[in-house]
């Protein structure tokens, strides 16, 4: 089987006609194809280049598909196949508008409503994963999706683990995955992990709509770490004194050092964030 090529375009994959990039990373790179007999638009998920000869880079892109495949929420984004052309592992995906929440943060803080709906939705997401034995694990702003009216998923499961690690890859004991700007203490200590994780990441994530910065910055990641490990999160309110007081314990306990302070699930963070911004959940938020 020919090799991709290093020019801006693979050939097809599959049965799919690629027909522009919209998106790298260090593992993969997608793509805007369609099927080729359909014409349906989908994004194709492609193990980059450079790691196709490497056994462990392989072995998490089918990790990441084998996940994907059997998880079916309103606020995960749908995979709906997963393949190898040759010696090129990749996944289809549902192709959406490209924009993330990454893209909105620019004008946090968010109106209170929005971000408690956001909050809702992915924990709603989140705790249907955790029910089934999957940690995230790279929870953040650039891996929450939109499409066209406004519906987030959550999307890129390409780090997270398995509960059983019998049940398939995983990384190896000590290894840090993650972003350092959202990992929760345990994930920068390179520990086992729980649904807590994740609960700490999407807190991060809450502080930095509410806010309208991250609770720990520094200029390296190294940095970061160490506050993650080290500092109590700064009072929300210094920097958004429009805040309630309600929501400095609702954050402060979501972003407990220890994951078994934190709350039960991550629905219970969500639930006690829409009573501290005196905010009522909407009924098919949360769940399918």
């Amino acid at each position: 089987m020919t090799p991709f090529p290093t020019g801006p375009l693979p050939r097809p994959i599959g049965p799919y006609i690629v027909t522009e990039k919209i998106g790298a990373g260090g593992m993969a790179n997608v793509y805007r194809a369609q099927h080729s007999a359909t014409g349906e638009p989908v994004a194709i998920k492609v193990l980059a280049l450079h790691l196709e000869e490497q056994p462990a880079a392989r072995a998490r892109f089918r990790h990441e598909a084998a996940l994907l495949l059997d998880l079916r929420h309103p606020h995960i984004l749908p995979v709906y196949d997963y393949g190898e052309d040759g010696d090129v592992p990749y996944l289809v995906m549902r192709l959406l508008s490209g924009r993330s929440l990454a893209d909105g943060l620019d004008k946090a803080p968010l109106d209170f409503a929005d971000a408690a709906r956001l909050v809702r939705q992915l924990a709603g997401a989140l705790d249907y994963a955790h029910a089934r034995g999957i940690i995230h694990r790279d929870v953040k702003p650039g891996n929450v999706l939109f499409d066209a009216d406004g519906t987030p998923y959550l999307a890129d499961f390409g780090v997270a683990t398995v509960l059983d690690q019998a049940a398939g890859y995983d990384a190896a004991p000590g290894e840090f995955v993650g972003t350092a700007a959202y990992a929760s203490p345990e994930q920068c200590l390179g520990m086992p992990l729980t649904g807590a994780s994740d609960q700490y990441a999407l807190a991060v994530v809450a502080y930095q709509m509410l806010a309208g910065r991250r609770p720990f910055d520094g200029p390296t990641a190294l940095a970061v770490i160490s506050l993650h490990l080290s500092e109590p999160p700064p009072d929300p309110l210094a920097h958004n004194p429009a805040l309630p007081g309600a929501v400095r314990p609702v954050l402060e306990r979501a972003l407990a050092k220890r994951p078994e302070e934190r709350y039960p699930s991550v629905l219970a963070f969500s639930h006690a964030l829409d009573v501290a911004l005196a905010l009522a959940a909407t009924p098919g938020d949360e769940h399918p």
